[in-house]
């Protein structure tokens, strides 16, 4: 009997062993779960970049399988490592809980970009190229989360034909440089790239030779003179990310700062930074890699221009929509329910709104025929007019959250509601929709003015259009969902929405007015570990002092204040209880 139970332990055995061999160790000594991995490296710690070293090791041995031949060994490979090693290890914890959700989703989108490149039969070329683009995501993560500061590879300072050129005389737009150069009509990112090295290395020569204020004139030539003017931000923000553009913005900032503190070896390394940057997106922009040749992600000059118009006006569009549109809902749920009333108090909003668009239009006329228009002067206007939308959604929001309990509305309709609505805050809401408007139209229009000059007119019509319709659905989604809402989530929603609006636009408008030198930008260690994302690009968040303090000031006081109209709205609710108790008492004994 016990030997007949011991040869049946021993099958037992031998048949787990036989069907779990493949999901324990397998050949290529990839382990089955993180742990198991960790256990046998006897491991006692380690950081998310350790992480992503091994991932990256084991993606090449994916990567080799598949070039092998053997595609269902990668496709096993690819899913250890995305379930076992990047989740099981606590790395996608972390990025989900730590990080904006975005970097999780491009990571799950990489890995997802492999298996389909493995299952459709896929170049291992592609393959490869994929690989990397995972495993930069997933560093770009590890450092965030171990709190390392990345030092950026700098692109060798090469010569090009555009070298020859500035030998003999110096450039200070695209238009002057395209003209000599006779490629006026036909060019590439690239030889915006080769035109904007030799500014940064003519920059770098007059800082060397003591002339701080021609270093500092170069780099201002290089943003305005060939940034922005080619179209080079609008297709970045566009094709790449808005963040990218942002991210490349302050870095023309942070080299006039070093110009500024006459640091020549500051000024060389953040120059050399920025022009790496640039060749990096012009690559990017033109579908090549670092070492010139075709990545397979190329996108037509078409599409590219339909991508960033598109991109454009969703996003500018999106920040005065949100705006605009829950000031409107705002008005339509609490006004009284007569139509000619409620044409009455939404009419200043929506005249507000048309004068934000028409005077966008002036503007980017006037700045043109005075040419201001990709200039500093450019900047100090969009900067001054997100700083006096601060101050007016800064006073909307703490109304609105001043009126969040139904009682205190009650309270404010039956005393205040005929003077107010005529005067001071419905000006208040109507102008806050034209700053809104007008601040975001006037950037959209200048964006497009260089890509209208274009090629492909019909593309950004087209970007235009569909972007519009976009808006036209969360402009109608925000009014349907915000009819359906409590009227005290709705108020408190609305003015939390106006208060990270305010935060925002805050950000933002001390950018531009970095970018317009007016205010010198400062990035030190406690800072310039702030990722450059999607998120926190409409939230108006950078790397730099200049925006982080101001912010995080008003963050203080935005709390403050929603505390102490919470606290005053609960008072009043419970007055007003009281009240309504003592009047009920009264009409019953007068009744009695």
């Amino acid at each position: 009997m016990i030997a007949n139970f011991k040869k049946i332990i021993a099958l037992i055995a031998v048949v787990t062993l036989i069907f779990s061999a493949p999901y324990v160790v397998k050949a290529d000594d990839l382990y089955a779960t993180w742990d198991e991995y960790v256990s046998a490296n006897n491991l006692s710690g380690y950081t998310y970049n350790d992480i992503t070293d091994v991932i990256e090791a084991a993606l090449a041995d994916a990567v080799s399988a598949y070039e092998g031949g053997d595609s269902e060994t990668a496709l096993e490979d690819i899913k250890i490592i995305k379930n076992q090693y990047w989740g099981g290890s606590g790395f996608k914890i972390a990025m989900q809980k730590e990080l904006a959700s975005a970097s999780k989703k491009t990571v799950e989108a990489d890995f997802t970009e492999c298996n389909s490149i493995i299952k459709n039969g896929g170049t291992s070329d592609k393959l490869s190229t994929q690989v990397d683009v995972l495993v930069a995501d997933l560093r770009l993560a590890a450092n965030s989360l171990d709190g390392v500061e990345v030092e950026i590879d700098i692109v060798e300072e090469t010569d090009t034909e555009a070298t020859a050129l500035f030998n003999e005389q110096y450039y200070a737009t695209w238009e002057e440089y395209s003209a000599a150069a006779g490629i006026a009509d036909s060019w590439s990112w690239n030889d915006v790239a080769d035109a904007m090295s030799e500014v940064f290395r003519t920059a770098k020569q007059k800082m060397a030779d003591g002339d701080c204020d021609g270093a500092y004139d170069c780099i201002n030539d290089g943003y305005y003179g060939y940034y922005e003017t080619t179209g080079f931000e609008r297709n970045a923000m566009g094709y790449i990310s808005g963040a990218r553009k942002s991210e490349v913005e302050l870095q023309f900032s942070a080299c006039k700062s070093a110009a500024k503190d006459n640091d020549n070896d500051d000024f060389a390394n953040q120059t050399d930074i920025l022009r790496t940057m640039i060749r990096t997106d012009a690559n990017k922009l033109d579908g090549v890699s670092d070492d010139g040749t075709e990545t397979g992600t190329s996108t037509s000059a078409a599409m590219a221009t339909f991508i960033a118009c598109f991109t454009i006006i969703l996003r500018e569009g999106f920040e005065a929509i949100l705006v605009v549109g829950a000031i409107i809902a705002y008005l339509a749920k609490t006004t009284d329910k007569t139509p000619e009333e409620r044409k009455r108090q939404l009419r200043p909003v929506y005249i507000g709104s048309v004068l934000g668009i028409v005077m966008s239009f002036i503007s980017a006329w006037i700045l043109n025929l005075v040419k201001l228009a990709n200039s500093a002067s450019q900047e100090v206007i969009e900067g001054v007019t997100a700083l006096i939308a601060v101050v007016v959604l800064f006073y909307v929001s703490n109304w609105m959250v001043s009126k969040s309990e139904s009682e205190a509305w009650d309270a404010y309709i039956k005393g205040k509601v005929g003077d107010a609505t005529k005067s001071g805050s419905l000006f208040a809401l109507a102008f806050t929709a034209f700053l809104a408007v007008y601040r975001e139209g006037a950037e959209v229009i200048l964006f497009y003015q260089p890509l209208l000059s274009g090629d492909n007119i019909n593309m950004v019509w087209l970007g235009f259009g569909i972007g519009c319709v976009c808006l036209v659905f969360v402009y109608i989604a925000i009014r349907v969902l915000s009819l359906r809402l409590p009227l005290k989530p709705f108020f408190l929603a609305t003015s939390i929405l106006m208060a990270v609006m305010c935060i925002s636009f805050l950000g933002g408008g001390i950018k531009e007015l970095i970018e317009g030198d007016v205010i010198s930008m400062h990035s030190p260690a406690w800072v310039s570990w702030i990722p450059s994302n999607s998120v926190l690009e409409v939230l108006g968040i950078y790397p730099c002092v200049e925006t982080i303090v101001p912010q995080i000031i008003l963050t203080i006081i935005t709390v403050i204040t929603f505390v102490y109209w919470l606290k005053k709205n609960k008072k009043i609710k419970e007055e007003l209880k009281v009240q309504k108790t003592a009047e009920a008492s009264n009409t019953k004994e007068n009744a009695g």
